[in-house]
């Protein structure tokens, strides 16, 4: 079995880490052996030189997808273990949105009189949804320099050990009556809110192999919906009812973070950040032998070299002068429109709308408890079809496939809602559509922004990337959260077509100017960005003649 496996490899990844030897070497072609090696410098892996020039006039060939060997089960169980915390980032989400917790926060920051006013209350009541996204903005600001500080491990256990925070500060929140506090709270979970969303894929990017980094990314996601999943299940058992229920519901949050640290001393440190940013080339050797479950790893310690050589341009590279760089002006445009659009697809008025769809078919509140758990389930589903496929489709295509359904979709809800108020049936034909948008959400727009930001990025500049990135997630979901309610108030179900803009931008955004990112090294998607800008800066001149 092993035979084959190396068999298929010889194609895909040519010993071509030692082979910018080859073209150096016009001497060689006295040797009667030597006229068949001329080709090589077309191949898309052996960049002569890591500087801007090279890396314009290097021809793009399609490279080759890398074999899909078996992924070792010590990568699995070390990507499953790192995506732990994000249990607990899925699980407050959704808790601290919930009707219950929410009123409860309500009544410590307001006054009797503020809560008979309905203007001032539907503002209150956005502050308060907002608390929580606005410290998850803070929280996401740190992380590039954790991750280059301490490590890619580091950032991680730094994070674990701050969530463990949260889970008290909730569960004695019940007894303290103060809105201080109660603000404090929300707005501290926010904070490590924002570091999970951003560490943890950023860890699971350089620690994958380039056949399976966009799936192993994605478990992220997995295991943030399945958080959802747990506290949506909680809930919906009326634990808030029981004696001392609400402090066994908020505390359930820390059960993951406990697991999490005890399984810390088992995590390796990411190849990438040993090789290119600490310059241990021995330590990132043996790591790799670990990840990917063999000895040899020289193909992969010379892709690391590469792209050291590479972006030796880039080091020391902090979010401002990643904002300032013209160089990488594509690749920031790009990451802030995806995780942007991410927040402005339609999910968090899809989210809104449930419960009133749901009400409207004939669903008392325990069949609605029931509703919001199937909604999640499909969820779910889509989003392990959407791993599967990430690596074999590519990110470009179910990114495409994702904005396109959710355009559509926005439009045919519109519609159906209106047509609901003098047809009662169409209640079912918009619950339907409801499940098919969080498909479309599931299969692109939701879990495949993390992948583009690991894969646009050099080692680094990566980090930074993310805090962009997370920057930008957070400040749209938390102007939803301050808009979206004034917003409904006015146009009612008209505001679907709100967001069809977004969508139909981005679908045309990405058509135009994302190039696919699967199955390629960071240096040649690096490559390929700098030959379409290329293109593009040829196409303009002759039209400004």
């Amino acid at each position: 079995m092993k035979k084959t496996q190396v068999a298929s490899k010889a194609p895909t990844t040519p010993k071509a880490s030692a082979a910018p030897a080859a073209p150096a070497a016009p001497g060689s072609p006295r040797k009667p052996s030597a006229p068949s090696k001329p080709s090589k410098p077309s191949a898309p892996n052996e960049p002569s030189e890591p500087s801007e020039p090279s890396e314009l006039s290097t021809p793009i060939a399609p490279i080759a997808a890398t074999s899909h060997e078996d992924v070792p089960m010590r990568l699995i169980w070390i990507s499953m273990a790192a995506c732990l915390i994000t249990v607990q980032y899925g699980y407050n989400m959704w808790l601290l949105y919930t009707p219950f917790v929410l009123l409860h926060d309500l009544f410590n920051i307001t006054t009797y009189e503020e809560m008979e006013d309905p203007g001032s209350q539907m503002y209150i009541v956005a502050i308060t949804l907002a608390l929580f996204p606005l410290g998850a903005i803070f929280g996401s600001i740190p992380v590039g320099y954790l991750a280059n500080r301490f490590g890619r491990k580091g950032a991680v256990k730094i994070t674990t050990f701050l969530s463990l925070i949260p889970p008290v500060l909730l569960a004695v929140g019940n007894k303290v009556n103060v809105y201080e506090f109660t603000i404090a709270v929300r707005f501290y979970t926010g904070i490590c809110t924002g570091l999970i969303s951003v560490v943890v894929p950023l860890y699971l990017g350089e620690i994958a192999p380039g056949s399976v980094r966009g799936a192993i990314i994605m478990m992220s996601q997995l295991f943030y919906s399945l958080g959802l999943f747990i506290g949506q299940l909680i809930v919906a058992k009326d634990n808030f009812k029981m004696r001392g229920g609400y402090v066994i519901v908020m505390g359930i949050s820390g059960v993951m973070p406990i697991f999490q640290i005890i399984l810390l001393p088992f995590f390796p440190e990411s190849p990438r950040y040993l090789l290119i940013q600490r310059k241990n080339a021995e330590s990132a050797r043996e790591v790799l032998k670990v990840l990917r479950g063999k000895d040899d790893v020289e193909n992969e310690i010379d892709e690391l070299r590469q792209e050291d050589l590479f972006e030796k341009a880039e080091k020391n590279m902090t979010a401002a002068k990643l904002l300032s760089s013209p160089n990488l002006r594509t690749q920031v445009i790009t990451i802030v429109v995806l995780t942007g659009g991410a927040q402005l697809d339609g999910i968090g008025a899809v989210h809104y709308y449930v419960d009133i769809i749901c009400m409207a078919a004939g669903a008392d509140e325990k069949m609605l408890q029931w509703l919001r758990m199937v909604t999640i389930i499909i969820g779910l589903i889509s989003l392990m079809i959407a791993m599967y496929l990430a690596d074999s489709k590519g990110h470009r295509y179910l990114l495409l496939t994702g904005f396109l359904m959710c355009s559509i979709v926005c439009v045919l809800l519109t519609m159906a809602l209106e047509m609901q108020v003098t047809i009662d049936e169409m209640a079912y034909v918009n619950i339907l559509l409801v499940q098919v948008f969080v498909i479309a959400h599931s299969v692109g727009p939701g879990p495949l922004p993390n992948v583009i930001v690991v894969a646009l990025f050099l080692q680094s500049s990566r980090a930074s990337a993310f805090v962009i990135a997370g920057f930008v997630q957070w400040f749209t979901h938390f102007l939803m959260m301050m808009v979206f309610l004034q917003i409904v108030t006015k146009i009612g179900t008209y505001s679907f077509l709100m967001f069809l803009p977004f969508c139909g931008g981005l679908f045309i955004y990405i058509f135009k100017n994302f190039p696919e990112t699967k199955n390629r090294t960071f240096v040649d998607i690096r490559r390929i960005v700098a030959v379409q800008k290329l293109r593009k800066t040829k196409l303009k001149k002759p039209t400004e003649k």
